[in-house]
């Protein structure tokens, strides 16, 4: 590789780089074939550029920098390729060499066939060593039907120039023993390897859609002022149109910039001078130009044409506090600040505006307002030239919800009701509390979510009415102690050795591991508990130290009726004792009987199967084996015959009847071929129990409802992987609503999450989750809780602890500081008891129509491939501010941003 290269050649480089940039065709031509071209202003699009197009900020940027010019009368021709020669002159011109290529008034022998208006500058290209003789002379110009200067510029080629140009030929030396990472390497000229590997290496290239570079590929006019507009950043030398800096004021249509060398310029701003965001390219109003935003101008005598916002971070020191006192003839103000009071100096010039950037007065700022001040942190010395009205002194009654509480500021922050917006006061040392019900209270009685009414006076508050109490979700553990006789008020014996008295929650759930339904009557004193509370009223009771083992299929070796203690076996021929109670449930047959006849009913016949559930040693339970329960873990269809993990942990093999039935709630008519090894399954056993004349499918999973028919009480529900179940629910005895006073089919609603439990055809029981959905109010990590603010329930705080999985896009992760403020939402619980958080997918949209019959919002593409009919939640949040409003209220070209989830409209702000 040619290593003999100048400094000047950078900006060349630069430019041409960026048109790897974009995933498309490398290059877009500056198709000038005559000095006849139509210059361009910048306040004006070219007609075939409309306002919308998606490079039109890129187009417009370096029409004003005299980079591209019309083709004729006033177009731009977007979609036209570019070839090589004109590849060439825009780079000449960018690097702002142009002048200097046209001082050569002499013919030029070239070793390239160009055009004549190209001449000049590609004479310049092999001068500055952008070119080489020896790689781009005509060496096939008699079979070419197309000159050098008229060819396409193909990305590899382009690549190679682009390393020259920034005087990095010796990282493609390194880089070009490197393999390629793109698909199509294979189409990579060996020569442009390391040129290609060097420019991706220094992200100055990407690839195409499926990991395509396509190093033969073309680019379009459009493409080629996105991908030269991109690279600007990477020049070190520019042109005399740039001007970088921090604004340091906008007033009376002047612009002043400070750049990083400490030079001061003013631009005049007409109303031609358009505004951009590098951020997102949006164009933007000149107000969102703050003080001390780094921006990015390019003029013309004096004249700003283009301005863009590059960086959106103020160098400003503010100060917030309580206005005491302003002193106008001397520019001070007096500022209380945590208890302290500080004079401040403030400079002449100094601007006062509303939160709202309204502007104000100095004299006109009522003492007592909330105010932040801002010093230019660039000016050595310099005086508090902002100062931003926050909050004037307030006094009223509202009502809203407690966001947060500061105690170390002594603030509190409250969303009111009427506005649906946060606002922040101090805490007055005479502050009262009213709890619900009337009690008086202490601020350590009030929590973030609670529902309140509050008054106001003179910037302070100084009353709390608790309406209502925050929902607010904790896990403790420790050992049980006692549960009272009516069933009310558990007691454990906390890890800290203290005692703990909760009261009971309608419905709560017992969970031991082994035992079905357990209930409150099954705890024990001196388990070890894990309690789930919500507002410290129990709703789920887990058992930890213990769990009921069950053993399937165990014979019976003998039975001490005195002693009560019962020998077996089980199907490996281990022998183990238990002993039986008079509580021990004993059935025959699905038959309930006493103790007594026990030994007459079980132990006459030698080798009678049983199943056990014991705990310790105590027989919980026992039964006639009617039924081989298990886990599915081989299927022989030619021996007709299915091995059944028990839950004790043995593989028992069984006979089936032939043509054996199959019953599931999932499917009607199953087979045996619809069983998949890992199913739970309860076989009918026969007289002899030696046989399965019957399987039925045994699953509990989490589902959600989609079609709830309340004639039939019938619903239609899915599960995570998209499986469907419809079911009908006769009985509300199996409907279970944890921590709730009602357990009605009217209960489940559409949209919501239910835990579906079923043995064959047989539903078992549905267990209504407790769903939240809504905006995050806050997140501590450290805490392990999350806040969020439900639409349909008030603020909930949930404790997450370490079992929880995050779902995003169709990722997952477990990094709760990936939950940001003013994410929206969804916590459910899944069918382990894991809690799952999905993040909901926002975007800002425009409204197309909304459909009543369908209840469908349509929304117009925003881009490629974008979604534009959706359907709504039946509990969607749709609102403007703090007004919820009606889906007939979305018309055409309201623009909107949307929320979804499991590809349904949760929430639309207007």
């Amino acid at each position: 590789m040619n290593n003999k290269h100048t400094h000047t050649k950078k900006m060349a480089a630069a430019i041409i780089a960026a048109s790897m940039l974009v995933s498309s065709p490398a290059f877009a031509a500056e198709t000038v074939k005559n000095s006849s071209t139509t210059a361009v202003n910048t306040s004006s699009a070219f007609t075939d550029v409309a306002s919308d197009h998606w490079a039109i900020k890129h187009v417009t940027k370096l029409a004003a920098l005299g980079i591209i010019q019309g083709v004729d009368k006033g177009k731009f021709s977007p979609d036209t390729q570019v070839s090589q020669q004109d590849v060439v002159i825009m780079a000449v011109r960018m690097m702002g060499l142009e002048s200097e290529a046209l001082k050569n008034k002499t013919e030029t022998n070239l070793p390239v066939t160009v055009d004549s208006y190209a001449k000049p500058y590609i004479a310049l290209a092999f001068e500055k060593g952008l070119l080489s003789v020896k790689e781009e002379s005509d060496g096939t110009a008699a079979n070419s039907k197309t000159a050098w200067g008229s060819k396409s510029a193909t990305r590899e080629w382009v690549a190679k120039l682009v390393i020259r140009s920034i005087d990095k030929e010796n990282l493609a030396d390194q880089k070009n023993a490197d393999p390629s990472t793109f698909a199509d390497s294979k189409d990579i000229s060996s020569w442009a390897v390391g040129y290609i590997n060097a420019a991706v290496s220094l992200n100055i290239v990407n690839g195409m859609d499926d990991n395509m570079f396509q190093p033969k590929g073309n680019v379009t006019r459009a493409q080629m002022a996105t991908f030269l507009s991109r690279a600007d950043k990477e020049l070190t030398t520019r042109s005399d149109r740039v001007f970088i800096g921090y604004m340091m004021e906008m007033k009376d249509r002047k612009i002043s910039v400070l750049d990083k060398k400490g030079n001061t310029k003013e631009f005049t701003v007409s109303t031609d001078t358009v505004f951009y965001n590098a951020k997102d390219d949006s164009r933007i109003p000149s107000t969102q130009l703050k003080e001390t935003n780094e921006i990015y101008v390019i003029q013309s005598n004096g004249t700003a044409s283009y301005i863009e916002l590059t960086n959106d971070e103020e160098q400003m020191e503010t100060f917030e506090g309580t206005l005491d006192q302003i002193y106008v003839p001397k520019m001070m103000v007096s500022v209380t600040q945590g208890g302290t009071e500080d004079l401040k100096e403030l400079a002449p010039n100094v601007t006062v505006t509303d939160k709202d950037g309204r502007g104000l007065s100095l004299g006109s700022i009522p003492l007592g307002s909330i105010v932040e001040l801002k010093r230019n942190l660039l000016i050595p010395n310099s005086k508090y030239s902002k100062i931003i009205v926050k909050q004037v002194p307030v006094t009223k009654t509202a009502e809203g919800s407690v966001v947060n509480i500061d105690r170390d500021a002594n603030k509190i922050t409250f969303m009111e009701k009427a506005s649906g917006q946060n606002e922040t006061f101090p805490i007055s040392i005479k502050l009262s509390v009213t709890l619900p019900g009337g009690a008086a209270g202490d601020l350590s009685k009030v929590r973030s979510g609670d529902i309140v009414s509050y008054d106001i006076k003179g910037n302070q508050v100084t009353g709390i009415k608790v309406s209502k109490q925050a929902d607010i979700g904790a896990s403790i553990e420790g050992t049980l102690q006692s549960v009272s006789e009516d069933k009310k008020i558990l007691t454990i014996n906390k890890a800290d050795n203290t005692l703990g008295a909760y009261y009971i929650a309608e419905n709560a759930v017992v969970s031991i591991e082994g035992l079905g339904n357990a209930g409150l009557f099954d705890l024990e004193a001196g388990d070890q508990l894990k309690l789930d509370l919500v507002n410290d009223k129990v709703v789920k009771v887990g058992v930890t130290s213990r769990s009921v083992k069950q053993m399937s299929f165990a014979k019976i070796v003998t039975y001490e009726p005195e002693s009560k203690l019962l020998t077996v076996t089980d199907e490996n021929g281990n022998p183990f004792a238990y002993r039986m109670t008079d509580t021990t449930g004993i059935s025959y047959w699905d038959a309930p009987m006493n103790l007594d006849d026990f030994t007459d009913k079980f132990t006459k016949t030698k080798g009678t199967k049983v199943d056990l559930k014991v705990s310790k040693d105590k027989v919980i339970s026992i039964k006639y084996a009617m039924n081989a329960e298990g886990t599915v873990t081989q299927i022989n269809s030619s021996t007709n015959q299915i091995t059944i993990r028990a839950s004790g942990g043995q593989n028992v093999t069984f006979s089936m009847m032939a043509n054996i039935g199959v019953e599931t709630l999932a499917k009607a008519g199953a087979t045996l071929s619809d069983l998949k090894i890992g199913d739970t399954v309860v076989g009918n056993l026969n007289k002899d129990q030696d046989l399965i004349t019957q399987i039925a499918v045994k699953r509990t999973d989490v589902y959600k409802t989609l079609i709830s028919n309340s004639t039939e009480r019938q619903l239609s529900v899915k599960d995570e992987s998209g499986g469907m179940l419809v079911f009908t629910i006769d009985s509300n005895d199996k409907i279970v609503n944890p921590g709730k006073a009602t357990h009605s089919f009217g209960d489940i609603l559409v949209d919501e999450y239910i835990k579906v439990s079923y043995t064959g055809k047989k539903l078992e029981n549905v267990e209504i989750l407790n769903t939240t959905r809504g905006k995050v109010t806050g997140v501590d990590s450290n805490a392990g809780t999350i806040t969020v603010s439900d639409y349909a329930k008030g603020v909930q705080i949930l404790t997450v602890g370490s079992k929880f999985v995050i779902k995003e896009f169709g990722t997952t992760s477990a990094d709760l500081n990936s939950i940001k403020a003013n994410d929206r939402v969804e916590i459910i619980k899944d069918a382990k008891d894991q809690l799952i958080i999905t993040k909901a997918a926002a975007s800002k949209r425009t409204v197309s129509s909304y459909d009543p019959v369908l209840n469908l919002l349509q929304l117009k593409p925003g881009g490629s491939g974008d979604k534009t009919t959706y359907n709504f939640y039946a509990r969607a949040y749709l609102h403007q501010g703090a007004t919820t409003v009606a889906p007939s209220s979305f018309v055409e070209n309201d623009e909107v941003t949307i929320y979804v989830l499991d590809d349904k409209i949760y929430e639309v702000e207007k």
